[in-house]
């Protein structure tokens, strides 16, 4: 909220709710906005988790907030920080020593087991925790009506003594932890989404996926390889497992901007040239958002936001740039962000966990064309894209020959053989499917 609008606050971001909804977007997560230390941060400081921070508005302007977004057929998912609070809060304080909770606190360690510690860290195998916490998650969908949680740095609910080598992994009691709160969640309201930050274990990550809940997916690193123009550490195969648990993302408040990246270090013009920079851009876009399961798009993702994560410090406030909606190249790729969610909202069946999907994205395909194909019992789609920076000839495999459409233009195309010769110039991309465009 802070970094959204230029009031930085709950009545800026009302103004642009009907940005969010013609961009198609069907869920809003809020970092966190439980109150925490001071009136400018990310809100990864919390101290009083039953209050909403002052700083974005009042208590009945969040309701009000929250009310319009479900109105306009939008969720609201709280990012929520119980693996620490700050020395402010009164659980905390209760029991002090020094600048440190201390060994009788029933809620907190002295020292935290695990090695991403920061301030005081909750102990979630004490009862009166899990007592605080299934209580504090249930009052913000009572009173909020928010619509889930993702929460924060999952993988320190744990009481088992880790190093940064060993914090990932599997960890039986971490997981019965989770599980306690996401039926604590589902008490209250069923359909509710659970998303963990937690990036651990593949088994353990499977056992929570099959409780019901989702885990972030970070392929920053990936995408901003291919946005920069560099096959090394391209792939995106981990993002393209078939699963529904995955939320998958390109960039968060965590990582630094694919855009920021190109125009340090881009390979020849994705360095140079603003047009090349948001055609890769979208190029990057069409491989994510053409995927199967959930994705996650950090604000301003969609205007090929350039400014780096540690412009006025990591965690400081962002310049806004809302005028880049001005440019046309930026503007484009806003539009090819729209297109897409389009394509996923109209043509649902393709994107469930029995649709067909299979894909070429690995770093060998970098040259050769990379390729996603998705099918349904009456739809099909073909999206191949070029990265590099020469045009290129690529043979494409079409599951169904037939009658096809240019989704981005429209046009008929007839697909006489399965297997044939595409071209497609640098830096950009084709959506070829079975049905029409519904603009």
């Amino acid at each position: 909220l802070r970094d959204f609008t230029a009031t930085s606050d709950i009545n800026g971001a009302m103004g642009k709710l009907s940005y969010l909804k013609e961009m198609g977007v069907n869920a809003i997560e809020l970092m966190p906005v439980q109150e925490f230390d001071g009136n400018d941060s990310w809100g990864y400081n919390p101290c009083f988790f039953f209050a909403m921070d002052k700083a974005y508005g009042t208590k009945t302007m969040y309701k009000q907030f929250i009310d319009a977004c479900h109105e306009a057929g939008m969720a609201v998912i709280l990012d929520v920080v119980y693996n620490h609070a700050t020395g402010n809060n009164p659980l905390a304080k209760l029991y002090w020593d020094g600048d440190k909770t201390a060994k009788n606190n029933p809620y907190f360690n002295v020292e935290a087991p695990h090695p991403y510690s920061v301030f005081h860290d909750f102990n979630h195998e004490s009862p009166l925790v899990r007592k605080f916490v299934k209580r504090n998650l249930q009052f913000l969908l009572k009173e909020y009506k928010v619509d889930g949680f993702r929460f924060d740095l999952t993988k320190g609910f744990t009481q088992t003594s880790c190093t940064e080598s060993t914090a990932s992994n599997y960890d039986a009691s971490r997981i019965a932890i989770l599980k306690d709160y996401n039926a604590a969640i589902k008490e209250v309201k069923e359909g509710s989404y659970v998303i963990l930050e937690h990036f651990c274990d593949s088994k353990e990550e499977n056992e929570l996926a099959a409780d019901g809940m989702h885990l972030w997916r970070n392929l920053n690193n990936a995408y901003c390889q291919s946005a920069m123009g560099y096959a090394e550490n391209s792939s995106f195969s981990s993002l393209y497992e078939r699963t529904p648990a995955w939320v998958g993302f390109i960039e968060s408040h965590d990582e630094e901007r694919a855009a920021y990246k190109q125009s340090q270090w881009g390979d020849g013009v994705l360095k140079t040239d603003l047009d090349a920079r948001m055609n890769q851009l979208a190029l990057n876009t069409t491989f994510f958002l053409t995927v199967p399961g959930p994705k996650m798009v950090w604000q301003f993702g969609e205007m090929g936001y350039d400014v780096s994560i540690e412009e006025n410090g990591r965690t400081g406030k962002k310049p806004l740039h809302w005028e880049y909606l001005e440019n046309k190249d930026r503007k484009a790729l806003h539009d090819s962000y729209s297109r897409l969610i389009k394509l996923r909202n109209d043509n649902p069946e393709l994107f469930t966990s029995t649709s067909q999907f299979s894909w070429e994205v690995g770093t060998s395909n970098w040259g050769q064309g990379r390729f996603i194909t998705l099918s349904s019992t009456t739809k099909h789609m073909l999206v191949a894209g070029n990265f590099s920076k020469t045009d290129g000839a690529y043979t494409v495999t079409f599951p169904v020959t037939g009658k096809w459409y240019d989704y981005l233009t429209g046009d008929e195309v007839e697909v006489k053989d399965a297997t044939q010769k595409m071209e497609i110039p640098a830096h950009s991309y084709r959506i070829l499917t079975t049905f029409p465009c519904l603009n």
